[in-house]
């Protein structure tokens, strides 16, 4: 299995030629059993236009049919894409991972907003079967919470895509450390897809069940291609097993509503990441 990491930006000032780039992206990567690019790449993020609204009102008239021109396209390719991209829903906006292939379009709306962000959660983890396997979704701050990660593992997922609008100041290490041990602790591959600088990170990555690093590229923009063999997460579970051996039992303390953790309170160490 072959996926095209796709590490770009939004173009705000050029949107007619950034929806002609990705259909060009597209094109070129459609050999690849999967194109990922990173998160809300169809209609802009807007942290860089606030409030929240004024970008996507911006650019609505150029991009009021934007979704249904990437999906005929992807279809007239043959190929099979991820990608984010905003839906607004009265006054309020979904922050989406869209998955597209011939078949139509399956979308995951971002269930853990960011402190910094004004979205509407999603209220469900989800897991969609595909032509490439069990695919689960997930986007930006979600990847902070581990039980993401392993709900999806339980329901059925063998890769995991993460797309991400992950900003410079924001330790690139500390995300990779936070995808390969999702990989590591759930068994199965996860694929990180970031916006590139300057006010975004970069560092996208692939890991594999053993969580090894398998492609990590850097800060700008770039295109990457990565073969995986999705046949490694059963072998590797067969091998280490452990979700047979779960005691859920001992863990409903992780369902508890938003309870405190023992200790002092502090103020997060770290900027905001969304």
């Amino acid at each position: 299995m072959r996926i095209s990491l796709v590490q770009i930006n939004f173009d705000p000032e050029d949107v007619a030629g950034h929806i002609a780039r990705l259909k060009r992206i597209i094109t070129q990567e459609r050999a690849s059993d999967l194109i990922v690019f990173p998160e809300l790449i169809l209609h802009g993020h807007p942290s860089q236009m606030k409030p929240e609204g004024f970008l996507y009102r911006k650019v609505e008239v150029a991009l009021s049919h934007a979704s249904g021109e990437i999906r005929r396209h992807v279809k007239k390719c043959g190929a099979r894409v991820v990608l984010g991209e905003l839906k607004r829903e009265g006054d309020e906006f979904l922050n989406l991972a869209t998955y597209v292939d011939a078949q139509g379009a399956k979308s995951y709306a971002k269930a853990h907003v960011h402190w910094t962000e004004n979205f509407r959660p999603g209220g469900r983890l989800k897991v969609f079967s595909t032509p490439v396997g069990r695919l689960g979704l997930n986007i930006c701050y979600d990847s902070a919470f581990d039980e993401v990660w392993r709900v999806l593992a339980l329901n059925g997922a063998r890769l995991v895509v993460n797309i991400s609008a992950v900003p410079a100041h924001f330790p690139v290490p500390y995300m990779r450390r936070r995808m390969q041990g999702a990989a590591i602790f759930n068994q199965y591959f996860v694929v990180y897809v970031n916006r590139p600088g300057p006010v975004f990170s970069g560092g996208s990555a692939v890991y594999d069940p053993h969580g090894d690093e398998l492609l990590a590229l850097g800060g700008g923009d770039e295109v990457a291609r990565v073969d995986i063999d999705l046949a490694e997460t059963e072998r590797w579970r067969e091998e280490e097993v452990i979700f047979p051996n779960r005691r859920p039992h001992l863990y409903r303390r992780v369902a508890s509503r938003n309870k405190e953790v023992p200790g002092p309170k502090k103020e997060p160490h770290l900027k905001a990441v969304g």
